[in-house]
């Protein structure tokens, strides 16, 4: 990649953020105490290293399928039951904080 390419796909970047097209947190379970808090989210699953976030997990998806192919391998795919999603009713988030902006304005 040249100087050119990189300055190009760093504006595409940009562009991508601000018109703010994909915001919207995709994941399904909307109980989720990190629901529409992608950088906490991805932190978190990082430190943890146990799996992706689900907004990620199409793109490895497809990445692995593909490499799995050529290594004659199948894939199968494990989504959490209903049994845990439900589970979560039952634990309520804990009381939700200002956000930083907010604090900082007071």
């Amino acid at each position: 990649m040249n100087k050119d390419e990189y300055v190009a796909a760093v504006e595409a970047c940009r562009e991508l953020v601000r018109s703010g097209k994909h915001r919207r947190c995709p994941r399904d379970n909307v109980r989720c105490e990190w629901h529409g808090k992608s950088f906490e989210c991805v932190m978190i699953h990082r430190v943890i290293g146990k799996h992706v976030p689900q907004c990620l997990q199409p793109i490895l998806r497809g990445m692995i399928k593909n490499l799995a192919r050529v290594a004659e391998l199948d894939t199968t795919e494990a989504r959490p039951s209903q049994e845990l999603r439900d589970y979560l009713r039952k634990v309520p988030p804990p009381p939700k904080t200002p956000s930083r902006r907010k604090r900082a304005k007071r």
